[in-house]
């Protein structure tokens, strides 16, 4: 069965061939076999399809062959894929990241990746889906806890520290907040006040 054939039928007849071709796709997708990422990208991809993640933005399949085969070559090992999501739509990928410089062979560093992969019809009412937008998205947090030493300075120390210096700017804020509203309450007392010594002295001076 055509991965892309969006027949409600189809799918429900032969689901698991149905999930087995997803899985297909995301592993040779993810693959550093250059031969089935081409075929992946060539069958599966539309002609103008997008490629986004935090630090970069394409679209077309040529230059995302290029973004993925620049990934490789700097790295020794591919990602793991550690779940896959797929609604007939829509596809979530859950993959762990291993950067792993081909120069430096002994640096290596693992962090979470999840990648959303939007399907589109290739014709309006076609029922033949190919992947329309490839997100892939990763945090900076995730890359930090995947450097031991760095991992704990951040938790125990940066994460620490930022929270008494926010604790601390909040008190100030509040205390600010408090003083002024204080402020502005004597300020209404004051005045109040000096409009009944006014009323007082126009009383006493019609009274004379």
């Amino acid at each position: 069965m055509n991965v892309y054939d969006n027949n409600e039928s189809s799918i429900e007849d032969d689901i698991s061939d149905y999930d087995e071709q997803i899985a297909h796709i995301i592993h040779d997708l993810f693959s550093f076999d250059d031969i089935k990422r081409k075929n992946i990208l060539e069958c599966y991809y539309l002609p103008n399809a997008s490629f986004v993640s935090p630090i970069v933005r394409t679209s077309g399949i040529h230059n995302i062959k290029q973004v993925l085969l620049v990934w490789k070559t700097w790295n020794k090992e591919p990602p793991t894929i550690d779940n896959i999501c797929f609604n007939g739509q829509t596809c979530v990928v859950f993959i762990t990241q291993k950067l792993c410089p081909r120069l430096f062979p002994f640096a290596r560093l693992s962090f979470p990746v999840t990648v959303i992969l939007e399907f589109k019809e290739t014709e309006v009412n076609s029922g033949l889906l190919k992947i329309d937008t490839h997100e892939e998205h990763w945090t900076v947090e995730g890359i930090l806890k995947s450097i031991p030493i760095v991992s704990f300075w951040y938790d125990h120390v940066i994460r620490s520290m930022i929270g008494k210096i926010l604790s601390a700017v909040g008190e100030a804020v509040h205390t600010a907040t408090e003083t002024a509203s204080l402020l502005v309450s004597r300020s209404r007392e004051i005045e109040e006040a000096r409009r009944r010594l006014e009323r007082d002295r126009i009383s006493q001076h019609l009274l004379k």
